[in-house]
């Protein structure tokens, strides 16, 4: 069986699940060619897992001669590699790729990581809703990482749910750990609580919430510190909000680091103040480590967090409940550590890496049984 997988230019959870699905893919006997643009350590973790790797650009936004180029050369590729199935993740690589699909014949699978509407205009979300609506009853079938996003697709897309199958992001075991690694590589001292966030910065990821938070907390606890680890356009922006709060010398921001197993391991706790999240592939992370996770209460985040069983919730983009939710892992260790030790087993019994593939082979392989007797049939 020969998979092709097709992504935008992407960091943060999906270029992640896109990395542990093709991996995994391959580690089951199936070709798997990657179109995508990520860099050249990405790039050789997959060739080393006997992924082939072409290197692909789709730019995020929308740019009608550059997509045409774009839709071309996927149809070429197609057309030279002869795949079973062309797998897309994300609205741009789904768009591109479906339409490709139509015209050279090929099975199309499409996964959803995101709200892919929020926070645009209403006549971009009136153009996306009929884009998908329409791209969807010409797609075989459609993977939602959560639930949540099912329920958006259905009542506000309108799409049919037997096209749907919802398959929860995952995350894979990680290798040994170095708590102390970072925390020297930064001058953390031992006795300092570092409070953590992984994110990529953009604005919908609500790390200026976060930073409006804290600044009482710091400043009553000497001994606290705050690291937002990643990189994106919103960078400058956060660092000058941190200067204008009077918190840049407590907060550290990393930029985009590759072994991000230390970084959690250094955390004391994770917080991730999202106003969006399809699932959130960090916040799984931080729970595998055992860390008491505090985050906001939106999307696919509520069929992994259970507010004070294995973490809190909080209303995404409220200062205050933030502030005050934060206080109180701080004041109550015990309870914290009782989160943390509660998400980790959660994490074991329900997000294993392995379950995550199976599932979508399983879907491919239905795709693929489906057209074959329909092809059967009408010999």
């Amino acid at each position: 069986m020969k998979v092709m997988e097709l992504i935008r230019d992407a960091e943060g959870g999906m270029k992640t699940h896109f990395l542990s699905l093709a991996k995994g893919l391959s580690a089951q006997g199936i070709n798997v060619i990657a179109l995508c643009n990520f860099n050249e350590s990405s790039k050789r973790i997959m060739e080393d897992a006997g992924i082939h790797v072409i290197p692909f650009k789709i730019s995020q936004t929308i740019n009608p001669i550059s997509d045409i180029i774009v839709f071309c050369r996927i149809v070429f590729l197609i057309k030279k590699h002869r795949p079973d199935i062309l797998h897309c993740h994300g609205f741009k690589a789904g768009l591109l790729g479906r339409a490709a699909c139509l015209i050279t014949g090929v099975l199309s699978l499409y996964t959803v990581h995101n709200f892919v509407t929020y926070g645009r205009c209403k006549l971009s979300r009136k153009l996306i809703h009929s884009l998908e609506k329409w791209m969807a009853g010409k797609t075989d079938a459609i993977i939602c990482v959560s639930n949540a996003i099912k329920k958006s697709l259905t009542e506000n897309m309108g799409l049919e749910k037997n096209k749907l199958k919802v398959i929860r992001n995952s995350i894979s075991e990680w290798p040994i750990t170095d708590r102390e690694k970072i925390r020297k590589s930064y001058n953390i001292e031992k006795d300092k609580f570092l409070i953590g966030s992984v994110a990529r910065l953009i604005p919908s990821k609500g790390i200026d919430i976060l930073l409006k938070a804290v600044p009482d907390i710091l400043d009553e606890n000497p001994g606290i510190r705050l690291m937002i680890v990643g990189s994106g356009p919103e960078e400058i922006k956060l660092k000058r909000l941190a200067a204008e709060l009077g918190i840049e010398s407590k907060v550290i921001f990393t930029g985009s680091v590759a072994d991000i197993h230390n970084y959690y391991s250094a955390f004391d706790i994770f917080v991730l103040p999202t106003l969006s999240e399809g699932l959130g592939i960090t916040i799984l992370e931080a729970m595998s480590f055992g860390l008491p996770v505090l985050a906001s209460a939106a999307g696919g985040i509520t069929e992994v967090i259970t507010h004070e069983r294995n973490g809190i919730l909080i209303e995404p983009g409220d200062i205050n409940e933030l502030r005050t939710a934060l206080q109180f892992l701080l004041d109550n260790p015990a309870k914290a550590k009782q989160y943390g030790c509660r998400a980790k087993e959660d994490i074991k019994k329900t997000f294993a890496n392995n379950r995550m593939i199976q599932e979508t082979i399983l879907v491919i392989k239905e795709i693929i049984r489906k057209k074959t007797a329909i092809r059967g049939n009408t010999l």
